[in-house]
């Protein structure tokens, strides 16, 4: 059934598709705590859209960056990795490298 409906979704498609920014998939090393990168990344990333925290397990929150025209990016923190897990937003390259 599932197949049936994305082919027709497929098939009324007239439009090409928005090309695909950088995929994620980035990943950043860090010796700083996971509340300290969350406290900096949030305050850094907020000029690039709403920041959202997703608190996972003990030692890892995913951050959402949200309202960009690109589409969301997830980024990752389980530190020492700090991961970009979807849409890579170039500009939030350098707000991420001083938060390290």
């Amino acid at each position: 059934m599932w197949l049936v409906l994305a082919a027709a979704m497929l098939a009324s498609a007239t439009d090409a598709p928005p090309a695909p920014g950088p995929a994620g998939g980035v990943t950043f090393k860090s010796t700083k705590t996971l509340d300290a990168l969350e406290r900096c990344l949030s305050d850094k990333l907020a000029d690039v859209g709403e920041v959202v925290a997703v608190h996972n397990e003990l030692n890892s929150t995913t951050l959402v960056v949200r309202d960009i025209p690109e589409g969301p990016m997830t980024i990752e923190l389980a530190p020492p990795l700090i991961t970009v897990t979807s849409h890579y937003v170039p500009e939030a390259g350098p707000r991420i490298a001083k938060c390290l």
